[in-house]
């Protein structure tokens, strides 16, 4: 458990019998999660986390044969659950941790009480008739962009997925993440996230889920998450009024608001 704990950086804080396990997507770290959590501190307890290789997680935590893929992270935030709670977490996984919380759904359902996924994907690149928002070519010209040049990488994708280009503040800070996480272990995440494939996966998931989306959002378009809602069993989407891929940083009184609406149906259910 120790182990968990400082490998994750785990972090604690808030009050309340029910814990609400906050997991960052990719480029980020809990840092991002920083305008939500507050408006949930008074009634629950929050856990916050960095995946291996990013913020202050334990770089030499990381392992090929671990996080060569994203099974290895759902088996790291399982520890993180044993480590933190005793009795069913919920889970507001953002981006690639939506899909990371499925995985660890999978394997121990009786970890979760909850899955809140926002902007979840179980691919990224298309394939036939689905549409899953990036092509694979462009997806490795990205990856082979972050060997080259990380800065020239961060900021060409940044104001892509930020959106709000009227809120260039907003940009400014996913590239400060960007650039803050290492190199060598960002290129290593983007390939296990972008280039993953677990739509064979998501008939499995037997905790409910609910799935916050925007409807402006070229990482996740609206077609991945209506396959998703199909796939799932016990599956609710909600939009968020919300542009870009990170509603966090550009809309986290929405985000918040909404994230409540869903835990309050759930548990009144």
């Amino acid at each position: 458990m120790a182990n968990a704990i400082r490998r994750n950086r785990v972090t604690i804080r808030g009050s309340g019998r029910h814990t609400l396990v906050f997991a960052h997507g990719f480029g980020c770290d809990q840092m991002v999660w920083d305008d939500v959590v507050p408006a949930f501190e008074k009634d629950f307890r929050i856990v916050a986390f960095d995946h291996v290789g990013c913020g202050q997680s334990d770089r030499r935590a990381y392992r090929p044969e671990r996080h060569g893929s994203l099974r290895g992270y759902a088996l790291d935030l399982l520890d993180v659950i044993d480590a933190v709670a005793d009795e069913p977490v919920t889970l507001i996984g953002h981006s690639v941790s939506g899909m990371i919380g499925l995985l660890a759904s999978i394997i121990l359902p009786d970890r979760f009480r909850q899955i809140v996924a926002i902007n979840p994907s179980p691919r990224y690149t298309n394939d036939d008739d689905y549409a899953g928002g990036m092509q694979r070519q462009d997806v490795l010209a990205m990856l082979e962009l972050m060997e080259q040049d990380q800065e020239g990488w961060a900021h060409t994708l940044a104001p892509l997925v930020m959106e709000n280009s009227h809120r260039p503040e907003l940009t400014e800070r996913l590239i400060r993440s960007f650039m803050a996480t290492d190199p060598v272990l960002l290129r290593k995440f983007a390939e296990v996230t972008f280039l993953c494939d677990f739509r064979d996966q998501l008939s499995r998931v037997s905790v409910p889920v609910d799935i916050l989306y925007g409807l402006s959002d070229i990482v996740v378009p609206v077609s991945v998450v209506s396959y998703m809602a199909k796939q799932i069993p016990d599956a609710h989407c909600t939009s968020l009024d919300a542009e870009g891929h990170y509603p966090q940083l550009s809309a986290p009184g929405e985000l918040a608001s909404k994230v409540r609406q869903v835990i309050e149906r759930r548990f009144k259910g």
